[in-house]
C-alpha cells in the first residue's frame, strides 16, 4: 500500500452556521460546492486538501475555548509570513476568541492555537527567522 497525499479532513460540528461563520469569515476559507448527502455539511478547499464540515448530533467534548493545549489533537494551517499571523491574532482578539502562542517553539515556527465554536483545536503556523530553533530545525527539516 502506498498513500499519496491527504485528500480531506473532516470536522464534526453541532451548528453548521456557527461553523460556516468561523471557517469562512474568521479563517477566510473558500467554500466550494458540496454533493447532496443525506446530512448537512459544508466543504472548503485549501490548496490540494479539502476540509469537510459535517453536522453531528453528538455533543462536543470540550467547548471551553480558553482551555488551550498544544498537545490536543488539532487541525493546522500555514500562513506565509509573521505579518499574516499577526493579522490573525488581531482578528481573534477582535472576536474575543482566546488564543495561545507557543513561545520559541522547538520547530522554529511561530505556532498559534485556538478553538472553533465546537472546541476543535486549530493551529496556525508560519516560519519565524527570529526563533532560536529556526536554522537548526525549521531550515533542516521543513524546507
Amino acid at each position: 500500500m502506498r498513500l499519496s497525499k491527504i485528500d480531506h479532513v473532516s470536522v464534526a460540528v453541532t451548528n453548521i452556521e456557527k461553523a460556516r461563520d468561523f471557517y469562512g469569515r474568521i479563517l477566510g476559507l473558500q467554500q466550494i460546492p458540496r454533493p447532496d448527502f443525506n446530512f448537512p455539511g459544508i466543504w472548503y478547499k485549501l490548496g490540494d486538501v479539502m476540509i469537510h464540515i459535517i453536522k453531528t448530533a453528538r455533543e462536543p467534548k470540550n467547548v471551553d475555548r480558553a482551555d488551550i493545549s498544544a498537545q490536543d489533537a488539532h487541525l493546522a494551517f500555514r500562513v506565509e509570513s509573521v505579518e499574516e499571523l499577526e493579522n490573525i491574532i488581531k482578528k481573534l482578539e477582535d472576536e474575543e476568541i482566546p488564543w495561545y502562542e507557543l513561545e520559541n517553539a522547538p520547530s522554529g515556527l511561530r505556532q498559534l492555537f485556538f478553538k472553533d465554536p465546537d472546541g476543535h483545536m486549530i493551529e496556525i503556523v508560519t516560519p519565524d527567522p527570529s526563533n532560536p530553533h529556526y536554522e537548526s530545525v525549521y531550515l533542516k527539516y521543513y524546507v
